[in-house]
């Protein structure tokens, strides 16, 4: 069976606004139902894949009906929150999906596939399929609903055309998060595909009970080469460039010869709470200004006893941020690397990375281009592995740095940082302006949102 080398890649969702089951479509389906979305496609995003260039004219093709028939409808790369909306109203109308050459299009593109995983339904590589290229934290669709969860039952997987000099690995988990027993699937540079007909056959008996998929061995890119900025804090000068937030009071830092300590105490958190209510917001973090793409990165002292939590943040404002972060032991995910998507005051865990627990140094990384935000994990800053992959609309300019939390009850957390460091390509570092932060004094985004909406239930009051 041919390795397909895709040049369009299409995320389809069930809901509009990229909600609900998601699925990947890089061939052509002749039957959308045996993706599991005949008839259910209601929102969809087009990266131009690494095959794009070999014909800028691709689009993907939407059917009315199965084989191709039918009403039609031709998108090129980008992103359709809402299939409803479009001239030929093809919300939950589509049956099968081909590809095609049209007129030429500009939009996202989806970045690098070391792996393509084929998941099969049946045995012997039959039934519904699904094509995996990054990470998966869940299987099961947004209404709680099984999906894929627990349904695999062969796979094949294929070199794909950004494969890791050194190898890569496919990592199923038998829970949702990454969670529970592990069945890891080795690639070796050699290879160019690996077949497993009947994962019921296996000694772990996976078959049936794959919730999580992972895809190890990316590593970071070498576009972002040129360092245009370094803390390493020694002294105790804070940085014209950062700015110290601490909502409530509870965090504290203290730059000492060569690194950064930052302590927090049970409760402080970064997030909304489930279904964006609940939470709390009171992470200490420390922020400076960057605009355009970029590459940011920290290292982090791990000591014995797992009391770090945090680590690097890009944040919008209270609605749209991104965390990377270390775990600590005695949270749920037992030390291991997350990384994080919060917009609209939801949350979303976007991957794990595992292996790394034992590590006495520890590695963070988040590169930006346009909108998508890849993050890295390295326990020696030369080999990276992916701890997943998102597209936020955050603009030109955002603020990076570092935090620190305390989730839920777990015990104080002391977190330490040996530097902070920002890169940008070498054909933008001479453009590089640093940004100085506002005085103390100035509010913050949030204090300025409150604010805002203070002036507006004032003025609403005024009116009656």
């Amino acid at each position: 069976m041919p390795i397909v080398i895709p040049r369009l890649i299409v995320e389809v969702f069930q809901h509009t606004n990229f909600r609900g089951r998601m699925g990947y479509v890089v061939e052509p389906v002749q039957h959308t139902r045996r993706i599991g979305f005949q008839d259910n496609i209601s929102s969809l995003r087009v990266y131009k894949g690494p095959n794009f260039s070999s014909n800028p004219n691709y689009k993907v093709l939407l059917y009315q009906h199965a084989n191709y028939r039918g009403r039609k409808l031709a998108l090129g790369p980008g992103f359709y929150p809402n299939l409803h909306d479009t001239a030929y109203n093809f919300g939950d109308r589509i049956s099968s999906i081909n590809f095609g050459s049209a007129l030429e299009v500009v939009g996202p593109e989806w970045g690098t596939i070391p792996l393509i995983v084929d998941c099969y339904e049946h045995v012997e590589f039959r039934g519904r399929k699904i094509t995996i290229l990054r990470d998966i934290a869940n299987l099961r669709d947004a209404q709680g609903r099984s999906w894929f969860e627990d349904r695999i039952s062969s796979i094949r997987i294929f070199k794909g055309p950004d494969f890791p000099s050194d190898g890569a690995e496919v990592v199923f988990y038998e829970h949702p998060d990454f969670e529970g027993a592990s069945l890891p699937v080795r690639m070796e540079p050699m290879e160019y595909k690996k077949e497993l007909p009947n994962l019921h056959l296996l000694p772990q008996s996976f078959g049936d009970s794959i919730s999580a998929v992972k895809i190890e061995g990316w590593a970071s890119s070498g576009e972002f080469t040129e360092m245009v900025f370094e803390d390493e804090f020694i002294g105790n000068r804070m940085r014209p460039e950062w700015r110290w937030e601490d909502p409530k009071g509870g965090g504290a830092w203290a730059e000492r010869q060569g690194y950064l300590e930052m302590r927090t105490e049970p409760g402080q958190d970064l997030w909304h709470g489930p279904n964006g209510r609940g939470g709390d917001m009171s992470a200490p973090r420390l922020l400076m200004e960057v605009e355009g793409d970029f590459a940011i990165e920290t290292r982090m002292r791990i000591t014995s006893q797992q009391r770090e939590h945090g680590g690097l943040l890009v944040w919008k404002h209270a609605n749209q941020f991104l965390r990377l972060e270390k775990t600590s032991g005695p949270h749920a995910f037992r030390g291991d690397v997350r990384f994080e998507r919060h917009v609209n005051r939801g949350y979303q865990l976007r991957g794990r990375g595992g292996g790394l627990r034992n590590a006495r140094e520890l590695f963070l990384r988040i590169e930006r281009r346009g909108n998508q935000f890849s993050s890295f994990a390295s326990g020696n800053g030369i080999q990276w592995r992916s701890c997943g992959q998102t597209n936020v609309g955050m603009g030109h300019r955002v603020r990076v740095g570092l935090h620190a939390l305390c989730p839920g009850n777990i015990p104080p957390t002391l977190t330490r940082f040996d530097f902070f460091r920002l890169f940008k390509r070498r054909s933008e570092a001479s453009e590089y302006r640093p940004i100085i932060a506002q005085p103390a004094g100035q509010p913050s985004d949030e204090e300025r949102e409150r604010l805002v909406a203070d002036r507006r239930e004032r003025a609403m009051r005024d009116l009656v």
